[in-house]
């Protein structure tokens, strides 16, 4: 009688929850996507991080695995930054060839976050430094066949034809005044950019050509 008292016990008692595997479960998802090209960095929280890049539909994929001691800072990096101000962004340039992005988080005691904003939107600072936790991310990723890239020894000069991630080319046309940042003019499409010399080898993937004096 104890033996089945017993066996009644146990059958009644509720089964664990199941729990989501931290291989699948997203701490952060950062994607930004027009006609000609996408590229999307996610970070597990196992630590895995996940780098898609290419033409829609052709992107090559990479992975990275995360130190405890890395998840860790990435996590105290993003948990630090206050993204209130990112609530009510106000839209920029617009049109088919300007990539459209998403931020998700979804950090440790948080609820889920959802930011939607163009790729050359002024951007409050405290969104900036999550996007450059994101990039940071995505250097770990070192394993992508085949996708180019500018040599680190890279310096910009004036008239230098460009390979953008997305495909597209664009030539320097001048710098700013502060000599910081890089002016380039869309030669595959009508589109004028601004970039930081910093950032060049984060947007461009390699150097077409070099001349001396400007095209006629």
């Amino acid at each position: 009688m104890r033996r089945c008292l017993c066996l009644l016990i146990l059958l009644a008692l509720p089964l664990p929850a199941q729990r989501e595997s931290d291989r699948t479960l997203e701490v952060l998802r950062y994607g930004c996507a027009n006609e000609l090209g996408h590229r999307e960095i996610t970070l597990f929280r196992n630590g895995t991080v996940r780098l898609f890049d290419g033409p829609p539909g052709e992107e090559l994929m990479g992975l990275a695995e995360l130190s405890p001691d890395e998840l860790t800072g990435a996590l105290n990096r993003l948990e630090g930054e206050d993204l209130s101000e990112a609530r009510n962004l106000h839209k920029g340039i617009d049109g088919p060839f300007i990539e459209q992005c998403e931020l998700h988080l979804l950090l440790p005691d948080r609820k889920q976050e959802l930011y939607y904003f163009g790729r050359y939107d002024a951007l409050p600072l405290n969104l900036s430094r999550v996007l450059r936790v994101a990039e940071d991310l995505a250097a770990k990723v070192d394993d992508l066949k085949g996708v180019e890239e500018l040599p680190v020894s890279y310096v910009p000069r004036e008239y230098d034809v460009l390979k953008r991630r997305d495909g597209q080319r664009y030539k320097i046309i001048r710098f700013t005044a502060d000599d910081k940042g890089v002016e380039l003019q869309g030669i595959d499409q009508p589109i004028f950019l601004i970039v930081l010399k910093e950032e060049m080898r984060k947007e461009f993937v390699a150097l077409l050509s070099r001349e001396m004096s400007r095209e006629k």
